[in-house]
């Protein structure tokens, strides 16, 4: 089964999350302002993280509250056309789908992985996606649980972070960092300069396999 990320690996969703952002903090007097570039480094991370990353000033339950509220502005404003999907994207899923079963793994929640399939119409390529803050799960139990449900007991995970890295080697799967993506530089045996070249690569994994 190959699993996706989702920001930095099929799709960018920067300026939405700090159009998002700005809507939502820009009348709470406490918040320091929030730069893109704050935005653009907390890509990936979970939903605690990234409300300690954008508000560390501000008390837990206040930021993770606050944190919840651009999360929904930002499915918002995707759900109204602010999508930027990576070049290829489209095509290359339409080809692995017909030879592997794929699915969705984001730190995000459900409702941000079914906004990606509506918004792509790529619903019916995918077998299954988990968002782990739906289930206040990691990473990596979020990728064990998805394999779990498919009856798949091998996997690659496509990610673009080192915490996807990381949460790979924890869930025992091939990774194959998109280094297009937020972290262009991180040490791993596979990588992918574009989307495209995915299906390549899988295919000359699996050949050594045999």
């Amino acid at each position: 089964m190959i699993i996706f990320d989702l920001d930095g690996t099929l799709w960018d969703t920067i300026d939405a999350t700090y159009q998002a952002t700005i809507n939502i903090t820009s009348n709470i007097n406490d918040i320091n302002k929030i730069s893109k570039e704050t935005v653009k480094t907390g890509m990936g991370l979970s939903l605690s993280e990234n409300a300690y990353h954008y508000m560390p000033n501000i008390e837990k339950e206040k930021r993770e509250a606050i944190l919840k509220q651009i999360n929904n502005e930002t499915i918002k404003l995707l759900g109204e056309g602010q999508t930027k999907f990576y070049l290829g994207m489209k095509s290359t899923i339409k080809k692995l789908s017909q030879k592997y079963p794929l699915g969705i793994v984001t730190n995000n929640n459900d409702e941000y992985a079914k906004i990606f399939l509506e918004t792509s119409n790529l619903k019916q390529y995918f077998k299954d996606f988990i968002g782990a803050a739906s289930y206040n799960i990691t990473k990596s139990e979020a990728i064990k649980l998805l394999l779990k449900r498919n009856n798949q007991k091998n996997g690659y995970y496509v990610g673009d972070t080192k915490k996807d890295l990381e949460a790979s080697n924890e869930a025992n799967v091939t990774f194959i960092h998109a280094r297009y993506g937020i972290e262009k530089n991180i040490s791993t045996t596979y990588n992918i300069k574009s989307i495209i070249f995915l299906p390549s690569l899988i295919n000359k994994i699996e050949t050594k396999k045999l």
